[in-house]
């Protein structure tokens, strides 16, 4: 078991053989965090398994309510988290998963380090680069993770979880997502970070440019000015300190619940 009175901090290295598009982004860390509600015993049931047995509840059951928030609050998160790639002058960095009462004692924290051609991602198209081959990319890095599976075996009472995002942000208001710019992970904290990664050596062959200039018409007009943007933008992330970006919070959390018989 870890010991509580050092940071345990382990570096799970995902490496993509593909483009990751703001809408996979988002559904990949939306799958992790449903999988580990489920390991470390935060839901009775797998989030699949729960969709289903909500459908067949009636709205009598006491365990009605704790389900319909779980959806909804998720719901939201991916919404708000997919717009932050769009939003103008929002710059995002990492997202951590914290399991715990507050967010100044969590008993496990699990971040995940956003490659800098994410933000370049109004590049690529979903269709093209499908959410499903970064998936199975992330799951199979966390299963060969020794360290990772041994602490998902570790069961959690029933807490609540935090969504956070640290991110470089020029924008005066942040509605979903409260600025926290004094927050640090506390350093007793079981903690891993995955780091999604790409080999300079991918050869990516895509029509996504090509697609992109049928669909949208004032794109032929300024293919030239975006590609600049995205370019300033990715040399912009690579090299920014890293005192510019700091943490915010989702502003609703997770609720930990047990199924009521």
């Amino acid at each position: 078991m870890f010991s509580r009175n050092k940071k345990v901090e382990t570096d799970i290295d995902v490496l993509l053989d593909e483009p990751l598009t703001s809408e996979s982004c988002t559904k990949v860390v939306i799958e992790l965090i449903k999988y580990i509600l489920y390991q470390k015993q935060q839901i009775p049931f797998a989030y699949e398994a729960l969709a289903q047995f909500q459908k067949s509840m009636k709205a009598t059951d006491r365990n009605t309510v704790p389900f319909k928030t779980l959806t909804n609050t998720l719901k939201s998160v991916s919404d708000n988290l997919f717009s932050q790639f769009f939003l103008k002058g929002c710059d995002m960095q990492e997202i951590a998963i914290l399991i715990g009462a507050t967010l100044s004692s969590p008993k496990l924290c699990i971040r995940i380090e956003l490659p800098s051609y994410v933000l370049n991602s109004k590049q690529h198209e979903e269709y093209q680069h499908s959410s499903r081959k970064p998936l199975v990319k992330l799951m199979r890095s966390m299963l060969e993770c020794d360290e990772f599976q041994t602490a998902m075996s570790i069961p959690i009472s029933a807490t609540n979880t935090f969504i956070m995002l640290k991110k470089k942000d020029s924008n005066p208001i942040s509605d979903f997502f409260i600025p926290k710019p004094q927050y640090v992970i506390p350093t007793q904290t079981t903690s891993f970070n995955i780091r999604l990664c790409q080999s300079n050596q991918v050869n990516i062959q895509c029509t996504c440019r090509n697609l992109v200039k049928v669909h949208h018409d004032s794109y032929t007009l300024h293919a030239a000015e975006d590609y600049n943007e995205d370019n300033v933008q990715y040399i912009q992330h690579d090299s920014s300190t890293q005192s510019s970006y700091h943490w915010h919070q989702s502003k609703q959390i997770i609720k930990g619940f047990k199924y009521h018989l």
